[in-house]
């Protein structure tokens, strides 16, 4: 058994797809379909860790997450935020989240970060992330690469924290599409264009190239 998880979330379908590849993973799971609900089970139980969707019916998850830190809940806590929403990544982390992930993500990538959770000493709140010459502050959302700063718009922020978060995938376009939702063109040179523009900006800032294309896959971080 590799934990047990509190997955609250109003999406019933989106909810049982989360249960169903948590429990095939080895985790044990309860349910909670909204706030009120997400607060009570929060209280009755512990948990390795929790999934807290920002949008839920009778309480929002802002609000949950707020009071189970209040009431002095030190139990890891992933924030589940809608695609392009930054406001919300920042108020989840400021508030005492410990991580999060954008809307759509992958199941796959769920399950990995599940599990870096509940390994995760209660209250280690994820604030900053480093992967080869890269480092990325979730709260302020700048980023430094070989010590200078680059500034970066929201959009170039995202696709570099995906390739820092998983520095060993190769993220193929359509992947890093998803990930983006519609804060971007889905045209066929659309990612191509974001890439090399965030390669131009993290060349000039600091002299490093930190995008390796793999032909014919996709992007990965350059490491080393």
């Amino acid at each position: 058994m590799s934990g047990i998880i509190l997955i609250a979330e109003d999406d019933e379908l989106l909810r049982h797809a989360i249960v169903a590849a948590l429990r095939a993973a080895g985790f044990a799971t309860v349910e909670a379909s909204d706030g009120v609900e997400a607060l009570r089970e929060a209280r009755a139980a512990r948990f390795d860790a929790i999934l807290l969707d920002r949008s839920m019916n009778k309480l929002d998850g802002l609000s949950v997450l707020k009071t189970l830190r209040e009431e002095g809940l030190e139990t890891p806590i992933m924030f589940l935020t809608a695609a392009g929403r930054l406001e919300d990544r920042v108020h989840g982390l400021e508030a005492g989240a410990d991580d999060y992930m954008a809307k759509p993500f992958e199941l796959a990538e769920l399950i990995a970060r599940a599990r870096a959770l509940t390994r995760r000493p209660a209250r280690l709140a994820l604030r900053e992330i480093i992967a080869g010459d890269v480092r990325l502050d979730l709260i302020s959302r700048r980023a430094a690469v070989r010590g200078a700063a680059v500034k970066l718009t929201a959009q170039d922020f995202d696709i570099l924290e995906a390739l820092v978060r998983q520095p060993e995938r190769i993220f193929t376009r359509e992947t890093l599409l998803t990930r983006l939702g519609s804060d971007i063109d889905t045209g066929p040179a659309a990612i191509e264009h974001a890439i090399s523009r965030l390669r131009k900006k993290v060349a000039e800032a600091s002299g490093a190239d930190v995008i390796e294309t793999v032909r014919g896959l996709g992007y990965r971080l350059r490491q080393g």
